[in-house]
C-alpha cells in the first residue's frame, strides 16, 4: 500500500470517489439526454418541445443513475486488470447499466401515469398491475427507445469507458 493513496474502504477514498461522482454523474446523464434529444430533432423531425424535454429527463436520469453505479464497481477492479480489460469491463458495465437505469426510470414514469387506473394500493390486483406496468414500460423502451442513443451514444460510450480506464483507481 502506498503511504497517502487512497484505497477502496478508506475514509479519503469515499471523499475523492464522491467528488468524481458529483462531476461525472451529471455529465454522463448528459450525454445521455443530449444523445435522446439529437435522435429526436434531427433522426424524427420533432419540436423541442415539452414530451421531448421530458424523454431527455428520463434518458438523463438514466446516465446519472447508471454512472453513479459504475464509477464506483469499477473503481474496484481498479489497477488489478489490464487496461484493455478496465476498457472492456468500463464500456460493458456502462453499456448495460445504462440501458436498465434508463428502463427503470421509464417505468417509474409509466407508473405515476397509470396510476390512476390501478386498483387500491397493496390489493392483489394493485401488485399484477405494477408488475405488468413495469414489465410493459421495460418491453416498449426496449423495442421503441434504445433507437434514441443513436447515433452519438456509442461514441460517447467508447469515449466515456476509454476515460474510464485511464481513471481506474
Amino acid at each position: 500500500m502506498v503511504p497517502g493513496r487512497a484505497t477502496v474502504g478508506n475514509s479519503s477514498w469515499h471523499r475523492s470517489m464522491l467528488a468524481v461522482l458529483v462531476l461525472e454523474c451529471p455529465a454522463w446523464g448528459a450525454m445521455m439526454a443530449a444523445s435522446a434529444v439529437v435522435a429526436l430533432t434531427f433522426g424524427q423531425e420533432r419540436e423541442l418541445d415539452a414530451r421531448t424535454t421530458v424523454i431527455a429527463g428520463i434518458y438523463f436520469a438514466g446516465g446519472f443513475l447508471a454512472y453513479g453505479m459504475a464509477r464506483p464497481l469499477l473503481a474496484l477492479a481498479g489497477r488489478r486488470v489490464s487496461r484493455p480489460v478496465r476498457f472492456v469491463l468500463a464500456l460493458v458495465a456502462l453499456a448495460i447499466l445504462t440501458l436498465c437505469a434508463t428502463a427503470g426510470a421509464l417505468a417509474f414514469h409509466y407508473r405515476a401515469y397509470y396510476a390512476q387506473w390501478h386498483e387500491d394500493a397493496f390489493s392483489v390486483g394493485w401488485f399484477y398491475q405494477q408488475v405488468f406496468t413495469f414489465l410493459g414500460s421495460t418491453y416498449q423502451y426496449l423495442v421503441l427507445g434504445t433507437r434514441f442513443y443513436w447515433p452519438l451514444a456509442p461514441l460517447f460510450l467508447l469515449l466515456a469507458a476509454w476515460w474510464l480506464s485511464r481513471r481506474a483507481s
